[in-house]
């Protein structure tokens, strides 16, 4: 019994609007695919579909459907994963969600390491910002989310595994360039570039702020940005100065091509955070790559 296959079938109708279109897509007869949208309506007990001659329509109670079969589509195939790593737990597929930063930087070492432990376990790797990756650890659709910023849910268990912090990045030809530590206030007069609302980044950002008693409003905020790899490169072009991990600049301090300068006020230092759900607790994939992290011993940023 093939349990994805009802909902496979559906989303491709609705997309093709036709069973014909659909069926041809998915490479089954035509009555196979009629069979299982029948079968859908039994079971909802309302048609999903206006038949029409030049094809199908989602009915309302179709639409509301159609927002709801892709997360089960993936609800299912994350239980079939996690039951698959229940049954070996040297195989399997470990669902890990990360940050922007925490993805280029710190990633790559610690599924090397991973490798060496479980070789033969596949990884599912997504990447957002902090509150996206929080988001997806709550409905389960991640084991593990690696996240810059806490996240307020209890039903989360959230454990710090490596240590950094927030910092001025300024062209080299910018007079900040020379400050040895700034408080956040001397921003106040410069072009302002920021990350995105629910980033890891922001979130300190502001709680830092609130600290002394400003807030973003108090800045020149020229633009915000998702890709911490643009706010670098208009910086570096001079465009404006922004605030940054110590971790997601230190290629670009070791190139001269960017300065760190590093603030005064102690709420800009944080850890970067390893989250999943409480009854993942004693997952034999979510154990070792936990162990992993605890392991870690990246060189430090300069």
């Amino acid at each position: 019994m093939n349990v994805l296959e009802p909902w496979r079938t559906f989303l491709a109708v609705a997309e093709e609007g036709s069973i014909s279109r659909a069926a041809r897509k998915l490479r089954v007869s035509q009555p196979a695919v009629s069979q299982q949208m029948k079968q859908l309506e039994q079971i909802y007990r309302a048609p999903l579909f206006d038949r029409r001659r030049k094809g199908m329509a989602l009915t309302e109670a179709g639409r509301i459907l159609q927002r709801d079969a892709s997360r089960i589509h993936d609800l299912i195939v994350l239980s079939q994963e996690q039951v698959s790593d229940a049954a070996d737990t040297q195989s399997g597929t470990l669902a890990v969600g990360a940050s922007m930063t925490i993805a280029e930087y710190v990633v790559p070492t610690a599924l090397a390491l991973f490798r060496r432990l479980r070789p033969l376990v596949k990884v599912r790797l997504f990447t957002g910002n902090s509150e996206e990756i929080g988001r997806q650890v709550a409905n389960a659709d991640l084991l593990i989310g690696l996240i810059e910023a806490p996240l307020y849910d209890t039903r989360i268990v959230q454990r710090a595994f490596l240590d950094d912090e927030l910092g001025a990045i300024v062209s080299p030809r910018h007079s900040l360039a020379k400050r040895e530590t700034l408080l956040l206030r001397d921003l106040t007069g410069d072009r302002l570039l920021v990350r995105e609302s629910g980033s890891g980044t922001r979130t300190v950002l502001e709680e830092a702020l609130r600290s002394e008693h400003l807030s973003l409003r108090d800045f020149s905020v020229f633009l915000e940005s998702n890709n911490p790899q643009t706010l670098k490169a208009l910086v570096e072009s001079g465009y404006g100065i922004s605030i940054m991990s110590r971790w997601a600049v230190q290629d670009a301090v070791a190139d001269g091509r960017l300065v760190f300068v590093p603030f005064a006020n102690r709420a800009v230092k944080r850890s970067f955070l390893m989250a999943w759900r409480e009854e993942y607790q004693d997952d034999p994939l979510l154990t070792a790559f936990t162990e992993v992290l605890g392991q870690l011993n990246l060189p430090k940023p300069g």
